[in-house]
């Protein structure tokens, strides 16, 4: 307690004082003779709450898999630091150099960086000498590596493994030699020093956007070097700089706690590292707890670790909106919701993590541990800054059951990890996700750069929207039109429109969503002055990765061009009347029935779940119509066991309305909508 409040009174001190900003801030490695190691990842009453904690079985499975990370790292070759590669690479454009640039800076040298650091943290619990003996070498090999590429992904790259050296370094410190120091020291001034000009071209160059997660990796590591040697006009920097944690929660916040970057998964690209240096302030006695910190406009880090759970389907997964690689996300798969419980004590984190059978290493050191789970009451909603709705039949605690409707709809505008995905639909009801929001898993080493990623998973043709003329949406600046919210205790309705032509210039597009409690009904309109080709774009799961259309089909040729070369065994049927296409999950049977249309052609084809095609597929379909103007009304069910039949109807209503009537079994409801012209 005495050595916080002496490191508290110093930093304050130091940030009182007008600091010579002209000073090389680089200039000395000294570390404070104040500061008790370990502090950054582990704190030496961390350490003693670990020890009586190992008999526990979830601690002793922890141990056990840190063994086998120090026994895997004993063993393992310590890379050899090429340099040629950059002869080459150096001379194309940095556009073009992803994959060998993370390679190298990235995927060839971290992997036993991390091994370290889970060794370190074996040492801090058991303080077998050999243990640091072998985290210190790995460290001194590492003294070798130099910090030469120049690329936007280096900083984070560097910053990512290099913390982690840092917090193993911080446990292991007092074992190491002052010759061995000097060594480690010098890698570290060197790897701050890269990370800080890697930041400064961005702030200066801005390739990816204002309040990138990027700069959230630099500020983290750069603020933990000058947490680790005492130099708090770094960790000053890491807060305060242009793009520093105050700029990034004050601006890269959304609503009331959702990144800014259209894509929820990237959403803890970002938080992770905010949260890693929240705990890093705190376990050195930082005056400010950016744990709690309420910033301008009261946003906040707390905010931006529970904004996330009142996304989350029924069954825990965050809506796959922008860039996912194909991966559907957990929140008990973040670790910082367990250092997240132990800064805010609250009942529906423990709740997230409840389930979890192997918490993260740094659970053993924590003061409180998950306890009393309360589920989050859920409820229909929209989030207006970012332009996303949820419509949710079954509510509050009884969401979690998963037997209602839950749709999440975007009406967003475009980010730096956003689709070409405009009105894009997902549902999830009666325990499945029911319409998908489809992406390819990459089996490339860099999914961001992979080729499917850039031809296939960022385009139109994989979400549940409106395709004009087999054309991507256009990139867009500003969200849609919401135009109608309606949350009553029988029905959830939203109307998103473009009434402006900014998805495809000339054409007018709107899309109603209802959701009831038998189903969901998908209103979906386009308008223009000129004639077009209108798709309507549907993806599901199904268990043998096919829809069954009831209509009959035959093979057809889709174009062999990007994107549309990704998908394969297209068959085309064209019918006039009303029609369904079925999927099967386990138990649960959903089904996609359409109002006819004379001419309409139903394409079928199988979406890939992998690049290299590995089964089962994402059943896809495309309804397509060709006019002026298009109006497609469909209906999503899903049981397990028999579906009701549905039965739908449309007229032409006045002052340019429209009124649809659904039959669903015995059940009859009407709807209104405004009609696009």
């Amino acid at each position: 307690m005495h050595n916080k409040l002496i490191i508290t009174l110093t930093f304050v001190a130091v940030l009182l004082c007008n600091v010579d900003r002209t000073a090389s801030i680089f200039a000395s490695t000294e570390v404070s003779a104040i500061r008790t190691h370990p502090f950054l990842l582990v704190t030496s009453s961390g350490i003693e709450r670990a020890k009586s904690r190992v008999a526990e079985p979830w601690a002793k499975e922890i141990i056990d898999s840190l063994r086998k990370q120090a026994i895997a790292l004993e063993s393992e070759s310590l890379p050899a630091f090429e340099k040629d590669w950059w002869n080459e690479a150096s001379k194309k454009r940095w556009q073009e150099i992803y994959p060998e640039v993370n390679h190298h800076t990235m995927f060839a040298v971290a992997g036993p960086m991390f091994k370290a650091a889970d060794t370190a943290i074996l040492y801090a619990v058991t303080g077998e000498p050999k243990l640091a003996d072998l985290v210190k070498n790995v460290l001194l090999h590492y003294t070798t590596y130099e910090f030469f590429a120049k690329h936007p992904d280096v900083g984070l790259n560097w910053s990512v493994w290099c913390l982690r050296a840092l917090q193993a370094y911080d446990i292991i410190y007092n074992t190491v030699s002052e010759a061995d120091r000097a060594k480690i020291d010098d890698f570290f001034r060197r790897a701050v020093e890269a990370v800080k000009a890697d930041d400064e071209w961005w702030v200066r160059e801005n390739p990816g956007g204002l309040y990138n997660n990027h700069f959230a990796w630099h500020k983290l590591f750069i603020g933990s070097y000058g947490l680790f040697y005492n130099k708090p006009e770094l960790v000053e920097y890491a807060l305060e700089s242009d793009q520093g944690i105050r700029d990034l929660i004050e601006n890269g916040s959304r609503d009331d706690g959702l990144w800014l970057e259209s894509s929820l998964n990237y959403h803890f690209t970002a938080v992770d590292a905010i949260a890693a240096f929240a705990h890093e302030l705190a376990g050195a006695g930082y005056p400010l707890d950016l744990w709690n910190h309420r910033f301008a406009n009261g946003r906040s880090l707390r905010d931006l670790l529970i904004g996330p759970i009142y996304t989350l389907f029924p069954d825990e997964t965050l809506p796959t909106i922008g860039d996912t690689y194909g991966r559907r996300m957990k929140l008990d798969q973040v670790k910082w919701y367990w250092m997240a419980y132990n800064a805010y004590r609250m009942p529906e984190i423990a709740w997230l993590l409840r389930n979890v059978s192997k918490p993260p290493a740094e659970a053993l050191f924590l003061d409180r541990l998950p306890e009393s789970p309360r589920a989050p009451s859920m409820r229909t909603r929209v989030w207006p800054e970012h332009g996303y709705i949820a419509l949710r039949t079954q509510e509050e605690d009884d969401y979690w059951r998963g037997e209602g409707y839950s749709v999440f709809l975007s009406y967003d505008s475009d980010g730096i990890h956003s689709h070409r995905d405009k009105f894009d639909l997902m549902v999830f009801g009666r325990g499945a996700h029911i319409a998908v929001d489809a992406e390819a898993c990459s089996t490339a080493q860099h999914s961001f750069s992979s080729q499917i990623q850039n031809e296939l998973n960022r385009t139109t043709l994989c979400h549940n929207t409106i395709m004009v003329d087999c054309k991507d949406h256009n990139p867009i600046s500003s969200k849609l039109e919401l135009e109608a919210f309606i949350n009553n205790a029988d029905l959830k309705l939203a109307t998103v429109s473009d009434n402006r032509g900014i998805v495809y210039p000339g054409v007018r597009l709107s899309r109603t969503v209802a959701a009831t409690r038998e189903y969901v009904l998908d209103i979906l309109q386009a308008a223009s002055d000129e004639e077009h080709t209108y798709d309507y774009v549907f993806h599901s799961y199904d268990d043998e990765g096919a829809f069954r259309v009831s209509s009959d089909s035959v093979p057809f040729e889709l174009p062999e061009s990007v994107p549309w070369k990704w998908l394969r065994n297209a068959r085309q049927s064209t019918v006039d009347v009303d029609w369904h296409a079925i999927a099967q999950q386990g138990d649960v049977v959903s089904r996609l029935t359409m109002l006819g249309h004379p001419g309409t052609r139903i394409i079928t084809c199988e979406f890939p779940r992998k690049d290299n095609f590995e089964p089962p597929s994402i059943p896809m379909l495309i309804a397509r119509r060709a006019g002026k103007s298009a109006l497609f009304v469909a209906v999503l069910q899903a049981e397990r066991g028999e579906l009701p039949s549905v039965d739908v109807r449309v007229n032409e209503y006045r002052h340019q309305l429209l009124r649809i009537e659904v039959k669903c079994g015995e059940k009859e409801r009407e709807f209104v909508v405004k009609r696009l012209r």
